[in-house]
């Protein structure tokens, strides 16, 4: 039985963690600017665009655009300071919150907080458009190493982004409670290609943690590398001969050696052959476009006469690893260290992919789902959606794959 005493220390002890615990949650956010706003009109004319008349409730209100800075931490789990996009519907966000984590791209200038409502911002558009205009505030962090953190971007760590997204709640909850803002306590997760991956070890993340700001209503990952070591790693290998597919997997696998050489001390030589590493040490010296870097890529590999085989531009001993699945490489170890698709979900997730995806394979989600089945998780909890159309590829189908996310979220409010 506790006495009077020890009552009242226990009382004095749970009132300063509290404390602490609200004062972790402020010191997430150093500052927020509005970029812009967007009216009813352009966002239902945008709707129109990106996913045709009439599949989204038309827009009633503005939506404002919010660049904010916050806390976080860094690759080296050192303090950093991180940016990221909050776009809160006028009136307020009755839904809740929607995270919204971004596929990959070399360039900064297409982070999400530098998006000001006008102009074009392809997947930041429909990521405000898909969702803004359902009553969902949407925040969109820009990553480590994008946005305003001038370090190498950490691609493809899920896991390592993820705090991203955990440290963008906490911060854009601060600012909506300074400003008076209106947002139920729903919190969604969901993203695409890359952000599909972080949005998958973003949820692993929120599972983990007991504050109620933090609790999960239900996640959406769609064509995200969750098998970073398995069904990623044989497609970057896949010999097909063509050379956009060659091209493109190139373009993922020097971002990967970006960060190594950046980050590690390693040497994009120890990587790719000569006149490749050369081309790619110097295109990443100059905050290429993504654009840019595939077109240097393919000019690249041409001189080299390449006949787009993997073995004419990689280094026998890279290569070899690769197809070992050896873990002594250190690319190999980071995409080991990377997985984030055999373990059990306890929220509501629907998996979203596309059938014959070439960049992403979809054999990520199957590969996903078995072993999510293989723990015991109930296949009422855990569901794939498979988007069976040969009209879409990787880059047009994310409207598609947001439209069965809002579905999703739509009913579990």
């Amino acid at each position: 039985m506790i006495d009077s005493a020890n009552l009242r220390r226990f009382l004095i002890a749970a009132a300063f963690i509290a404390a602490a615990f609200s004062i972790s949650f402020g010191q997430r956010l150093v500052s927020s600017t509005l970029n812009g706003t967007m009216s009813a009109a352009d966002l239902n004319d945008r709707a129109a665009k990106a996913f045709g008349p009439g599949v989204l409730t038309p827009a009633s209100a503005p939506v404002e655009l919010y660049k904010v800075t916050y806390a976080s931490l860094d690759a080296k789990g050192k303090a950093a300071n991180l940016t990221g996009l909050v776009a809160l519907p006028v009136g307020g966000a009755p839904r809740g919150v929607v995270v919204y984590c971004h596929g990959t791209t070399v360039d900064r200038d297409r982070s999400p907080s530098k998006f000001k409502g006008t102009g074009a911002a392809p997947e930041t558009n429909e990521a405000i458009v898909g969702f803004a205009t359902g009553g969902y505030a949407v925040m969109l962090p820009d990553y480590i190493g994008l946005g305003d953190h001038k370090a190498a971007h950490p691609y493809p760590l899920s896991k390592v982004n993820a705090r991203s997204g955990v440290d963008l709640i906490a911060a854009g909850r601060e600012m909506m409670r300074q400003r008076n803002y209106a947002a139920g306590t729903q919190l969604y997760i969901t993203g695409y290609s890359e952000g599909g991956g972080v949005a998958m070890a973003l949820t692993q993340a929120l599972q983990a943690m007991t504050e109620p700001i933090y609790a999960v209503t239900a996640s959406a990952p769609a064509s995200g590398p969750y098998d970073l070591s398995g069904a990623t790693r044989q497609s970057i290998l896949a010999e097909t001969g063509e050379q956009v597919g060659f091209i493109l997997r190139l373009y993922l696998t020097s971002y990967g050696v970006n960060y190594l050489v950046k980050d590690k001390g390693m040497k994009w030589k120890d990587f790719f052959k000569p006149a490749l590493a050369n081309a790619l040490a110097v295109n990443y010296s100059l905050s290429p476009s993504d654009d840019g870097l595939i077109k240097n890529i393919g000019i690249t590999t041409t001189l080299m006469r390449s006949q787009n085989k993997l073995a004419n531009v990689m280094q026998p001993a890279f290569l070899s690893a690769m197809r070992a699945n050896d873990p002594r490489n250190a690319f190999v170890r980071m995409l080991k260290d990377n997985d984030v698709f055999d373990w059990s979900p306890r929220v509501p997730m629907l998996m979203i992919a596309l059938e014959n995806d070439t960049v992403v394979a979809s054999q990520n989600t199957k590969n996903a789902y078995a072993a999510m089945m293989r723990r015991g998780v109930s296949p009422e909890l855990v569901r794939v959606h498979m988007i069976d159309d040969a009209s879409l590829n990787h880059l047009n189908a994310i409207a598609p794959a947001l439209t069965v996310a809002r579905v999703f979220f739509d009913a579990k409010r």
